[in-house]
C-alpha cells in the first residue's frame, strides 16, 4: 500500500479542552490521503479517551502512547512511525485550515522543495505582539539553496508548525528534535534543517491557527522572576545549535549573522539581570562562542552596535539598556525598536 501524501504529527499533553477542535480540523482536510499520528505524551487528563474515540471512527488516526517526555520527545516518537511523503507538525491546542494538506501536496508536486514554510493567524489576535504577527506573515519566496535569510530575515521562524518537511529530507539527514531542550526547541530544529534543505519555498498563505495561551512556557519565562531561567534556556538553544552545526560542518555558513541573532535574542534580558547572574550568563555566552569561533567571535557581526555588545560580554563588562537600544536599532530598525520599548 502506498504511503499517505501527508503525515500530521500531533503531540498531546493535557489538552482535552482543545483536542477535539484540532482533530476535527485534521480529519476535515480536503485532501483525504493523509495520516494523523497522535502522540499521547502521558497525559493525565481525558486526552487519551478523546484520542481513542477519534481513532475508532477513522482509520487514518494512528495513536502512539508513551510516558511523559516533553514536546520534543513526543514529536520524535511521531516522526519514528510517520509514513507520509510530507511531514507536518500540529500542536494539539491549535487547528488548521481545511486545505492545508491539499496546499502542501500541490506545493511539493509543483516546486519540488524539501521544506515549505507558510503563514499563520494568532488567536486571539490581541494577545499577539506585532513582531509575532510579522513573523507569521511571510512573503512569497523560493530558495534554490540555503540562504541565511531563512533563519534571520524572511519570517520563516520561529515555530516548527508553520513548516512542512519532505520525508526524503528527514530520513536522509536523520532530523530529530533536541529532547533536552524544553524552550524554543523549534528553533534548534530549524537551524539544523534549513541549511540542509536543497530547496525551500516560503508562501504567504495563512493556513494555521496559533491559539495563544497565558499558561505557555514562553509567557511564564517573560515574568521578571524567571529572567535568568529564560537566559539559561536560550543558552541551551545556542549550545545545541552550535553543536549540531559543528557536527554537520555548517559553522562557516553565516557566523556573523548567528552571533548577531543570539545577542539580539538575549541582550534585553541580560541587561536586566543582577550582577551575579549577569556575570554567570555572559561567561557562558563568551565560552560558547569562543569554543566554536575563537577569540575573534566579537568581530564577526557586521553592525558596530552588535560588535560593541559582543566585546562588552567578552570583557565581562556590563551591558546597559542604551546598548540594547543601539543593538535593536541596528538589527530591527527604528519602528520595531519603538514597539519593543513603548
Amino acid at each position: 500500500m502506498a504511503n499517505p501524501k501527508v503525515s500530521f504529527i500531533v503531540p498531546v499533553y493535557n489538552t482535552q479542552e482543545f483536542l477535539p477542535r484540532c482533530l476535527d480540523s485534521l480529519l476535515g482536510q480536503t485532501c483525504l490521503d493523509i495520516e494523523i499520528v497522535v502522540v499521547n505524551d502521558g497525559s493525565p487528563d481525558d486526552s487519551a479517551a478523546i484520542i481513542d474515540k477519534y481513532a475508532c471512527k477513522d482509520s487514518r488516526v494512528c495513536v502512539v502512547e508513551k510516558s511523559n517526555g516533553g514536546l520534543s520527545s513526543a514529536r520524535n516518537a511521531g516522526m519514528d512511525v510517520a509514513c507520509g511523503d510530507i511531514i507536518d507538525f500540529v500542536d494539539s491546542d491549535d487547528y488548521i485550515e481545511p486545505n492545508l494538506a491539499e496546499f502542501l501536496v500541490d506545493a511539493f508536486a509543483k516546486e519540488h522543495p524539501e521544506i515549505v514554510v507558510f503563514g499563520a493567524e494568532c488567536e486571539p489576535a490581541e494577545l499577539a505582539s506585532k513582531r509575532i504577527k510579522q513573523l507569521l506573515s511571510p512573503e512569497a519566496r523560493a530558495f534554490e539553496s540555503f540562504d541565511p535569510a531563512l533563519l534571520f530575515s524572511v519570517n520563516a521562524q520561529p515555530y516548527v508548525w508553520r513548516a512542512a518537511y519532505s520525508r526524503e529530507l528527514v530520513e536522509r539527514e536523520y532530523l530529530r528534535f533536541a529532547e533536552n531542550v524544553q524552550f524554543a526547541e523549534d528553533v534548534v530544529f530549524q537551524f539544523e534543517s534549513y541549511p540542509l534543505s536543497a530547496k525551500t519555498v516560503v508562501a504567504p498563505d495563512k493556513l494555521y491557527h496559533y491559539v495563544m495561551q497565558g499558561k505557555s512556557l514562553t509567557h511564564t519565562f517573560n515574568a521578571g522572576a524567571k529572567r535568568m531561567d529564560k537566559v539559561g534556556a536560550h543558552l541551551l538553544v545556542l549550545y545545541e545549535v552550535l553543536e549540531r552545526w559543528g557536527r554537520r560542518g555548517l559553522l562557516d555558513l553565516c557566523p556573523g549573522e548567528l552571533v548577531t541573532w543570539f545577542l539580539d535574542l538575549v541582550v534585553f534580558d541580560l541587561a536586566r539581570l543582577d550582577v551575579e547572574n549577569y556575570a554567570a550568563a555572559v561567561a557562558s555566552v563568551k565560552g560558547e562562542f569562543w569554543q566554536y569561533f575563537g577569540s575573534s567571535w566579537t568581530d564577526l557581526p557586521s553592525a558596530i552596535a552588535v560588535r560593541n555588545v559582543a566585546r562588552k560580554i567578552a570583557a565581562g563588562a556590563g551591558v546597559s539598556l542604551i546598548d540594547v537600544v543601539r543593538l535593536y536599532l541596528s538589527t530591527r530598525g527604528l519602528k520595531a525598536c519603538i514597539e519593543r520599548f513603548v
